[in-house]
This record gives C-alpha cells, sequence and structure tokens, in this order.
C-alpha cells in the first residue's frame, strides 16, 4: 500500500499543479501529477516532460540528462525539481 508523504502545490502559467510522493517500498518516493481545473484534478499522462516544462519554466538548472549518466528517470528528476522548487 502506498502511503502519502507530501503534497506539493506549484503554481504555474498553465495553471495549478499538485504532486503527490508516495511511499511505495522504493528508496525514492514515488510522484503522481495532477493539474487542477475548475477545482478539479486532471491526471497529467507524461509527468516526466510536464517536470521539463515546469523546469523550464521556473529556470531550474537540472541536468535531466547527465554527462556521465543516463537520464534521470523520473522520481530522480521529481526530486531534484521538488527540491528546488520547494526550497527558492
Amino acid at each position: 500500500m502506498n502511503k502519502l508523504l507530501e503534497t506539493i502545490e506549484v503554481k504555474s502559467v498553465n495553471g495549478l499543479y499538485r504532486i503527490y510522493l508516495f511511499n511505495d517500498g522504493n528508496a525514492l518516493p514515488k510522484l503522481v501529477i495532477y493539474q487542477v481545473a475548475d477545482g478539479h484534478e486532471v491526471p497529467v499522462k507524461n509527468m516526466y516532460k510536464e517536470l521539463k516544462r515546469l523546469k523550464e519554466e521556473f529556470s531550474f538548472g537540472i541536468e535531466y540528462e547527465p554527462i556521465d549518466r543516463i537520464k534521470l528517470n523520473t522520481r530522480e528528476f521529481g526530486r531534484e525539481f521538488i527540491k528546488r522548487y520547494t526550497g527558492r
């Protein structure tokens, strides 16, 4: 069973997003991203693509394809985005 760890609200030019972090037994939390439209949460179909777009919007210098390794997976990329968004 997934345990909710945290909810982060991101205010973007495209509206409000809610990012839910769940503990599912993996070392990094599971991410679930919703865009809030008219008070209803709509699941984001491609979370990685949306995180990349949000990263560009907020000018966070996250390298999602580091030179010394394969590209970051969604959990790693989400962790870096959330760390920078909540620490700004």
